[in-house]
């Protein structure tokens, strides 16, 4: 059997018992479903019911011939390949057939390399036919999800529309008898230069490539939306733009607050913008869905339009999201009463949201407030909402800071210039501070510390720059460079070195494979390695479990640091599997005089003992402290009282000495 004839259903149509049963024998080395008819009518009648693949079809028959019930099934279906298995050979029959658009012509007695040749030929044309309609079918599917979930348009190659989807139209609020046969700048929109067309076009035009990007758009009542727009060119076999095809996403929810924003401060640069913040606003997103929370912020914007006075002169409330809501109102002149005015209608406005949360959500919102006029009066507003907390307010009058705003900016821009020039130039140093037994007194491992050198030699501790250092792209190589000296200097020395590892950091893909990489490397050192993890808000969990298991495997220990502080709990210990606590220095440094802090150090090595954990303290500042460590039952001790932090050259030093 050919095994594409498998699935194959043959109507085979013959009059003669006998001539039928020894045809059959030979079909059914082929097909496997086979539906017999004893004449033409009874044939047709199959066909219409059973709707077989392949037609097998004598000529002469009573009631009704072979060619008569041809003809009437091509009447219906043109396609469906049909063979004339006959003895007669006039010239008649053959014309007659070929008119008829059958596909084959077998004499009997059959002879079978003929009869395979018709088949294999006939064979390839329904598989071609099922996996057209296959094909059509998943197209049809794909159509529709696309359609149902984005806005898709067709141009010919001068840009003349020639198919929109039902989305297209909602947003463009024209129907699809205005959109076909229009040029697509139908919905282009005035503020957009023409600059921003001629290089879209250049894109997909002349070089044929693919262009992605945001799309202002205007909708026939003259609104305006935003799309997130890909337009592809298609090309025929000789590589010729035939059409393009674009799909969007409507992101005008997104764009629009901040493109409002942003066109407002253009215009003008004196401002008076006031931002309006809900603080607890996340954990409300958390408990609502998507529609619910629509409509609460729905119910604050009509609350702030209803109690801000005619006379602040804000024309509408921005949304930008997040529990954010911005006034702003360009000013002509700045005047005290102006600005006192505001204030205190912001402040009932504050005062108000807070009392009437409670009629549209189950919880009392907790709302801040930053104001600021003049020149750039959005940032510098922003900034100010930035450091309310840390002030013990929630209102504020952001130009107080704005001169704090300047100096800060060019202290974090000198300290990023102090960062890329140590990355770039092996300005990255390793510290070692010893870590002492206390039952023996020894010293037995050491913590790896970073720090820096400038242009001009000098050394600086990660007080002035590890902050800055974290939110950039230089932050990783201070692990990865500290990690290599680390393992040259186990080269030399005989103890244990701790390195410092961010847990966010590990869930970063690529800083994970290097510091694995590193430890591959240096795998007969890896056991005098210990990775002290700061416990911080994890996003993924069973990554930072993974790479906990791996990097064990080679024998590398794990320290909690700062324990007893921030996230510590003793339920993630179950998480880190840890080999060391290390007891948060605040703790320490206070344990001579706060009954507190001894309770629950005393707490912390307690656990740690019955966990069979070893404990750390760090900020031993005296011989009292460290006496008091010791009886406690802390195992190890770090802090000036043993040794400053010293560059690793001079402890190699010391060893070989």
């Amino acid at each position: 059997m050919i095994p594409e004839t498998e699935k194959i259903k043959v109507l085979y149509v013959e009059d003669d018992p006998r001539v039928r049963e020894t045809t059959l024998l030979l079909l059914k080395e082929f097909f496997h479903k086979i539906l017999t008819a004893s004449n033409g009518n009874e044939g047709l009648k199959i066909y219409q019911k059973e709707k077989p693949d392949l037609i097998i079809t004598d000529i002469n028959m009573p009631v009704m011939s072979g060619l008569e019930m041809v003809s009437k099934i091509r009447e219906k279906d043109k396609d469906i390949p049909i063979i004339v298995l006959t003895a007669h050979s006039e010239t008649d029959y053959l014309i007659q057939s070929i008119k008829l658009g059958v596909d084959g012509y077998i004499l009997k007695p059959i002879d079978l390399n003929q009869f395979l040749e018709v088949i294999k030929k006939v064979l390839e044309k329904i598989t071609l036919k099922k996996e057209l309609e296959k094909n059509i079918y998943l197209l049809k599917q794909y159509q529709k999800a696309v359609d149902e979930l984005f806005i898709v348009s067709k141009t010919d190659s001068k840009g003349i529309i020639t198919y929109v989807n039902k989305k297209f139209c909602d947003i463009s609020k024209y129907s699809e008898e205005e959109l076909i046969g229009k040029p697509h700048n139908i919905v282009r929109h005035p503020d957009v230069p023409k600059q921003f067309f001629d290089d879209l076009w250049k894109t997909i035009k002349e070089e044929k490539r693919k262009w992605k990007g945001i799309v202002k758009n205007k909708a026939k009542d003259g609104s305006t939306y935003y799309v997130d727009t890909i337009i592809t060119p298609i090309l025929d076999k000789e590589g010729n733009v035939v059409e393009f095809l674009s799909i969007r996403k409507d992101v005008s929810n997104i764009i629009n607050p901040r493109k409002k924003l942003e066109n407002m401060f253009i215009t003008s640069e004196n401002f008076l913008v006031a931002i309006i913040n809900v603080d607890n606003f996340k954990y409300i997103e958390n408990l609502l869905d998507f529609k619910s929370l629509q409509e609460i912020e729905e119910k604050i914007i009509k609350i702030i339009i209803q109690n801000i006075p005619e006379e602040c002169n804000f024309n509408e409330v921005i949304n930008v999201g997040d529990g954010e809501f911005v006034l702003a109102k360009e000013l002509n002149e700045i005047t005290n009463e102006l600005i006192e005015k505001t204030i205190r209608n912001l402040k009932r406005v504050q005062k108000i949201l807070q009392q009437v949360s409670r009629e549209f959500i189950d919880y009392e919102i907790e709302v801040s407030i930053s104001i600021a006029y003049g020149k750039n009066a959005y940032k510098i507003a922003k900034y100010g909402l930035s450091k309310i907390s840390e002030i013990n307010t929630d209102f504020i009058i952001a130009n107080e800071l704005e001169e704090k705003i300047k100096a800060e900016a060019k202290k974090n821009l000198k300290t990023l210039s102090l960062i890329k020039y140590a990355v770039e130039n092996e300005g990255i140093l390793l510290y070692l501070q010893p870590i002492v037994d206390n039952h023996t007194g020894n010293i037995s491992k050491y913590e790896a510390l970073v720090r820096i050198k400038d242009k001009d030699g000098n050394i600086l501790s990660p007080f002035s720059f590890l902050d800055i250092a974290k939110k950039t792209k230089y932050y990783p190589e201070f692990t990865f460079s500290v990690m290599r000296q680390a393992f040259n200097v186990l080269e030399v020395i005989d103890t244990q070195i701790s390195i410092n590892l961010s847990v966010v950091d590990i869930e970063k893909e690529h800083i994970r494979n290097e510091i694995l990489r590193l430890i591959e490397n240096n795998k007969d050192k890896a056991n005098k390695i210990t990775f002290e993890l700061l416990e911080e808000d994890v996003k993924d969990f069973s990554v930072i479990e993974d790479f906990i298991k791996t990097i064990k495997s080679f024998g590398i220990q794990i320290a909690i640091d700062d324990f007893g502080s921030g996230y510590s709990n003793f339920e993630r210990l179950l998480d880190y599997q840890p080999d060391i606590l290390k007891i948060d220095g605040s703790l320490v440094k206070n344990i001579e005089n706060d009954k507190f802090s001894r309770n629950l150090v005393e707490t912390i090595v307690s656990f740690a003992k019955k966990q069979n954990l070893q404990t750390i303290a760090e900020f031993v500042e005296n011989d009292n402290i460290h006496r008091i460590l010791k009886d406690i039952g802390v195992d190890f001790s770090q802090g000036y009282y043993f040794g400053k932090p010293q560059p690793y050259e001079d402890i190699i030093y010391k060893f070989i000495t």
